[in-house]
């Protein structure tokens, strides 16, 4: 009997990082998306991401089904940002930011005709063993946000991203790295 490869139990913090997607076909590399301008800083109450696919079944005159495929896929990521930062909040809304740098003050404005944000998503958890799990998304938030400013507790700014196709045939992508293969580069997949 061979032996069971061992399994890494997965807990589930991680890094955070989010910024406006500029558009293209291709995803940005690791290292344009995990740059400390992009991470969201601490985050609070977990992060979840659901998948759910639509079926459809075909049946025969008997009303066996015979096959089923999926016609449409929706992904959904979620998040508590914990930091204060209205750029980062913005990506939630429709909203702009203007600075008056003679007052000192930054504003976020809500109201007007702005489009919805295509907001790149990347989070990122380090196992034990120092492999990484990277799950990236493409998404729009419109689904609005609550604050609350509570005395007991801190503020905590709960993100909902909707995945969208503006990358052809990506919603969402799950990576984990592995030990690379040691037979020069085969892995045996087929």
């Amino acid at each position: 009997m061979a032996d069971k490869e061992k399994k890494e139990i997965v807990l589930g913090d991680g890094e955070l990082y989010m910024y406006e997607f500029p558009g293209g076909n291709n995803i940005p590399d690791d290292d344009e998306i995990e740059t400390e301008e992009n991470n969201v800083g601490n985050t609070s109450g977990g992060t979840s991401i659901s998948y759910e696919p639509e079926p459809y079944e075909v049946k025969n005159q008997y009303g066996k089904t015979v096959k089923r495929v999926v016609t449409s896929e929706a992904v959904t990521f979620t998040s508590g940002l914990l930091d204060w930062d209205l750029e980062k909040i913005k990506l939630l809304t429709t909203a702009k930011t203007d600075e008056d740098q003679e007052k000192g003050t930054r504003t976020l404005t809500f109201g007007g005709n702005n489009p919805m944000k295509n907001v790149l998503i990347r989070f990122v958890h380090t196992k034990d063993s120092g492999k990484k799990i990277r799950f990236t998304m493409i998404g729009s938030s419109g689904n609005g946000f609550e604050m609350e400013f509570n005395p007991e507790e801190e503020t905590v700014v709960d993100a909902e991203f909707t995945a969208i196709e503006v990358v052809k045939n990506f919603l969402a992508s799950i990576e984990e790295e592995i030990e690379p293969a040691s037979d020069g580069g085969n892995s045996g997949e087929q």
